[in-house]
């Protein structure tokens, strides 16, 4: 298995009551849409499931991931909510959020 970690973008495409689904731009398996706790994005980013679709985040992950399992998303930063305003958040580690 090749690791390869480094910076990407990752928009919200849709935000459910329990997973939310983010688009990696130049990122594992080019543009390939990947489910994540939803819970996990709103506390990370202190955005309510309403504001997640559409807001742009940049996150440390595996790009020479072949499967979503691989991927190991963390370090992410809220860098812009869904209405366009620009925010900078302090980076979080995805294994230090719950569930």
């Amino acid at each position: 298995m090749v690791v390869a970690y480094r910076f990407t973008l990752a928009r919200i495409v849709r935000a459910g009551p329990v997973t939310a689904t983010r688009s990696w731009t130049n990122g594992p398996t080019g543009r390939s849409p990947f489910p994540c706790p939803r819970s996990a994005l709103s506390q990370i980013s202190g955005l309510a499931r309403q504001e997640l679709a559409g807001a742009v985040f940049e996150v440390m992950a595996n790009c020479a991931a072949a499967t979503d399992a691989d991927v190991d998303p963390h370090g992410w930063r809220l860098l812009a909510r869904s209405d366009g305003e620009h925010r900078l958040t302090v980076p979080r580690s995805w294994s230090s959020v719950t569930t």
